[in-house]
């Protein structure tokens, strides 16, 4: 008898097990639909400028993962991130596009696009995985992940670091054949041959004309890789051969009102 009871209530446990896994596995479910429209009032309220309200759309223990950041656990915490961002981003506008949201059960798992713009301009664009936790009849965001499709910012130098500035002053009638040298020619041959030379390299274009029609443009080497590591002709003979090299760098010279000056300086704490 007693080997008999025990054998039953294992059946039993087993058989309460079955019944409990079957009830928590349910089929995929399509909720494209119903996760657009959750997206609409995230828009809205990001639009508003509004944490409070931000943050009741997320569960209470929910969690941020933001590209290039900490974690961010829980709703007050998810609050507080918000506020920032907000108010720092208060003239941006967030478009989200949802490519999939399959629900199971009480949760959903959406893969989307998104783009940030500041009027017309698009300064932001990226992917995103958000899983979604029904509460109340309701989806909330419960775990919130995305990145940007844009590339990090070049590094720019630490306290001690050399840093280059080297000016170039343009002739009125030459500004299109400088800006063909270096967009055609030079920053192409850097960038396939001496990768680390050009992201270390900045070319910053005036605003306006100096005083006598001419125009200064400025090459930052920021931070400045090594004394020799600039060399425009080793650049593009590496690319083009000594031929042609010679001739793009007449292209340049040609353009130079004077010869090309620079000044070396040192990045401080600042």
């Amino acid at each position: 008898m007693k080997y008999l009871k025990s054998h039953f209530g294992l059946q039993a446990v087993l058989f309460m097990t079955a019944m409990f896994i079957t009830s928590c596995t349910q089929a995929p479910v399509d909720v494209t639909s119903e996760i657009e429209e959750a997206n609409l009032a995230f828009m809205d309220i990001q639009k508003s400028g509004d944490p409070e309200a931000m943050s009741l759309l997320y569960t209470i223990d929910a969690k941020l993962f933001p590209a290039n950041g900490v974690l961010i656990d829980g709703r007050e915490a998810i609050k507080a991130y918000w506020s920032t961002s907000m108010a720092q981003e208060a003239s941006s506008e967030l478009a989200l596009e949802t490519v999939s949201a399959i629900g199971y059960g009480d949760i959903a798992i959406e893969e989307g696009r998104y783009k940030v713009k500041v009027g017309s301009q698009e300064v932001d664009m990226g992917k995103y995985i958000v899983t979604w936790k029904k509460e109340d009849g309701q989806w909330k965001l419960h775990q919130d992940i995305w990145n940007s499709d844009l590339p990090l910012p070049t590094a720019r130098a630490s306290a001690g670091e050399t840093v280059w500035v080297v000016w170039n002053k343009i002739k009125a009638d030459k500004v299109s054949q400088f800006e063909e040298f270096n967009f055609s020619y030079l920053e192409p041959a850097t960038a396939e041959n001496y990768p680390l030379a050009r992201s270390t390299v900045r070319l910053l274009k005036p605003v306006e004309p100096n005083k006598d029609g001419s125009y200064t443009y400025f090459y930052l080497m920021d931070p400045a890789i090594s004394p020799d590591g600039y060399g425009m002709a080793t650049f593009l003979i590496a690319k083009f051969g000594k031929e042609k090299s010679d001739e793009y760098i007449k292209m340049f010279q040609d353009c130079l009102v004077d010869q090309q000056e620079w000044v070396v300086t040192v990045q401080t704490e600042w």
